[in-house]
């Protein structure tokens, strides 16, 4: 199945004002950015932010970041910005684990001193997720009396020891080893830099009660680009259809990965309460998981439900396929478990289905809450298999114009509040203040 790109529109013209009128022009800056995520990232929120607008406004990055294709420190470009790879390091068995680490720091160090050489003088350091990254970072900056910016996305060390309570994903202790010393170097570390970017004001209230000033704080969420037509996807979306047998179905999506410890045997047992009222719905699952094992889990859940002629399961898709499938649906779900580190997240699923203007359905987490009762997008319930299923089964009750105005509301109110551009100026203010004081 060819699948085209979509079509940008020009962002709109009120958007783009706003964006640039609270980015008061100061002299150019280069930051080195040590990046966690796997290059090249799966987040367009780093492209489209630090590398696009804030290239666009006065800021270079230079990158570090792994990367599971090279064995030894390389120099690629992104976009118009340089980005020195270092080898993905995955921790082995318990013995080798302090090793592993004491490699990974070596690696960070190394590309770091190699994009100063290169690169350098850097105005700013900052640094995403890892706490190994972060402590180079911090040392950089003493080093050359520099600001530093630490932004948490997610809470892994946190994780790391939830994985060890749910005997998931190997070593308990080797879990919990690495979920406690993450976890008290991130916490030492984000107390010392300049400014931190959580993810959520309920991040922002997390990280306060482990001591982080809440004046360093500025809650800079996940975000979507409003930019692509909604309407573009209509042939592909037919195209879609017709392979995979989704003809005169109802169909709910779910996009994101389905890693055990995202519990979406949660969705599967609500879905099931669906069938009941709705038997001509189908629910389509886009994506997947590094570890194959959660995957197939996944599908033997579906098949022990009896769900199996109900369900598909994708697998992987390329990101620019994703709105395409979105727009295959006629509501979008995002069953978020409501844990200590969930409850600090921001999920982009739920965003990706409103900028579509498609309806959605989430559990009650703090981002979720205030999406769904500020845009009217659509519904947000509790963490129960029947209070999920009655809330898709109210919009599924919902004639398709209904339900495309709930999907318009919800439209509206991302491409004010978590289009790229705007996020991009709330970064920029960040750094302005940073650098005024």
């Amino acid at each position: 199945m060819k699948i085209v790109r979509p079509v940008l529109e020009r962002f709109p013209q009120e958007l783009e004002d706003q964006a640039h009128a609270d980015c008061k022009p100061i002299p150019m800056k280069t930051v080195l950015f040590l990046c966690a995520e796997t290059f090249p990232p799966p987040y367009a929120f780093l492209d489209k932010v630090f590398n696009t607008f804030l290239g666009m406004n006065g800021f270079r990055m230079v990158w570090v970041m792994p990367s599971l294709e090279t064995r030894k420190m390389r120099m690629v470009t992104w976009g118009n910005n340089p980005v020195i790879l270092i080898p993905k390091v995955r921790p082995g068995n318990i013995f080798c684990l302090f090793q592993d680490y004491r490699q990974h720091f070596q690696y960070i160090k190394q590309a770091s001193l190699s994009a100063l050489k290169q690169h350098g003088p850097f105005h700013m350091v900052q640094v995403r997720d890892d706490p190994a990254m972060a402590y180079v970072a911090w040392r950089l900056a003493k080093k050359f009396r520099i600001p530093w910016v630490y932004q948490v996305s997610h809470l892994k060390e946190e994780e790391s020891m939830m994985y060890c309570q749910m005997h998931i994903y190997g070593s308990r202790i080797k879990n919990l080893i690495k979920g406690i010393v993450g976890f008290f170097l991130r916490n030492f570390l984000l107390r010392r830099s300049d400014l931190v970017f959580p993810i959520s004001e309920q991040m922002k209230e997390t990280l306060a009660g482990y001591g982080v000033s809440r004046n360093s704080m500025v809650p800079v969420s996940e975000g979507v680009d409003t930019a692509i037509n909604p309407r573009h996807f209509a042939h592909d979306t037919e195209r879609i259809r017709e392979k995979l047998g989704l003809q005169n179905k109802k169909v709910i999506v779910y996009v994101g990965t389905m890693s055990r410890f995202r519990q979406l045997d949660f969705l599967l047992k609500a879905f099931k309460l669906v069938l009941e009222q709705h038997p001509n719905t189908h629910l389509l699952m886009v994506g997947g998981d590094r570890k194959s094992e959660d995957f197939e889990w996944l599908k033997t859940k579906s098949a022990t439900l009896g769900l199996g002629k109900n369900v598909t399961m994708t697998g992987w898709v390329p990101r620019m396929q994703v709105p395409a499938y979105i727009r295959v649906s006629c509501l979008g779900v995002s069953p978020v478990p409501v844990n200590r580190v969930y409850i600090n997240s921001s999920p982009i699923k739920l965003l990706e289905y409103l900028a579509l203007e498609t309806p959605a359905v989430a559990t009650d987490i703090p981002e979720q809450r205030k999406t769904l009762l500020e845009s009217g997008g659509g519904i947000c319930t509790s963490w129960s298999v029947h209070d999920f299923a009655n809330a898709i089964n109210n919009i599924l009750h919902l004639t398709q114009l209904e339900r495309g105005a709930i999907g318009q509301h919800g439209r509206e109110w991302v491409r004010k509040n978590r289009d790229f551009l705007v996020l991009g100026g709330k970064v920029y203010e960040a750094y302005r203040r940073l650098f005024s004081t």
